[in-house]
């Protein structure tokens, strides 16, 4: 049982389903909440997103071999067959879309399609071990779970749903290029070339304010085109600030470890508030 729930990384899915759940709720307050809507939802997109880790695990787990945080990864394929694995994920992934393009919507089954396709396919087989780039291309998957919590209500893609889209994309990059400064002799004994192993520390830095900074004047744009208050735009306002203020204080600090670790922990303070806030910005 603890190698099936492993397969699936619990922490990539729950990082998910709040993004999932906050755009679903965003969404709902201009239209009506429907809570059996949002279970299937959450149900449907567990189920994909899990069948997609499944089959990365399987594909990188020459390079999980190689690096110190996820060696153990290959636990499972020692207890498990391939065919087995492959078998549970094929499963959970199809039984995922049924249930979002039965019960929820064919559009949002749609976007799941396009996210599972981006992260597995073209990040994960294509592009990861080849380019600097693949974090780019992997953060249209990370960012699709938005999309498929808006759509999940209304069934259709505007400029509320794209915005939503462009700004977890900038998140997604200063959050992962985070983790590839404090992970970066991991990806260097892996072979993978991440950008500060290919283009050095100090550039990667200058890069995190650079999606920082976007982050935060996107997001402005949800309140500035009357999608949300200004009353959210202050409260993340706050914490905004603040990672931008650690972000411009880390590019002159040479302990890179420590000060991308606060990065790291500070952006998923971020993306939590964020998702709160937009839940219940109805009431404000």
């Amino acid at each position: 049982m603890f190698k099936y729930l492993e397969m699936i990384k619990p922490k990539i899915i729950f990082g998910n389903i709040i993004l999932i759940i906050g755009s679903f709720l965003f969404a709902s307050s201009h239209h009506h909440f429907k809570i059996l809507l949002l279970f299937y939802t959450v149900l449907g997109s567990f189920l994909v997103i899990a069948s997609a880790c499944i089959l990365n695990n399987l594909i990188d787990s020459d390079v999980d071999q190689k690096m110190e945080r996820t060696r153990n990864r290959i636990v499972f394929k020692t207890a498990l067959s391939i065919v087995l694995v492959l078998f549970f994920s094929f499963f959970l992934g199809i039984s995922g879309l049924l249930i979002l393009g039965i019960l929820v919507n064919i559009l949002t089954m749609s976007v799941s399609v396009f996210g599972f396709f981006v992260y597995i396919v073209l990040y994960t087989i294509v592009y990861k071990r080849k380019t600097i780039h693949s974090t780019l291309i992997g953060s249209f998957s990370g960012s699709t779970p938005s999309m498929i919590g808006y759509t999940a209500v209304t069934n259709s893609i505007d400029i509320c749903s794209c915005l939503l889209f462009v700004i977890f994309m900038f998140w997604q990059m200063s959050h992962f290029y985070a983790i590839s400064i404090f992970r970066m002799q991991d990806y260097k004994m892996a072979n993978i070339p991440v950008f500060p192993v290919v283009k050095g520390v100090f550039v990667t830095k200058k890069h995190i304010l650079y999606y920082t900074t976007n982050f935060i004047i996107f997001s402005s744009f949800l309140t500035f085109l009357n999608y949300v208050s200004y009353t959210f735009l202050f409260f993340t306002s706050i914490v905004n600030f603040y990672w931008f203020f650690l972000s411009c204080l880390n590019l002159n600090n040479n302990n890179h470890e420590k000060n991308a670790m606060k990065l790291f922990y500070c952006s998923i303070l971020v993306v939590m508030i964020f998702n709160f806030l937009i839940s219940i910005d109805f009431l404000f």
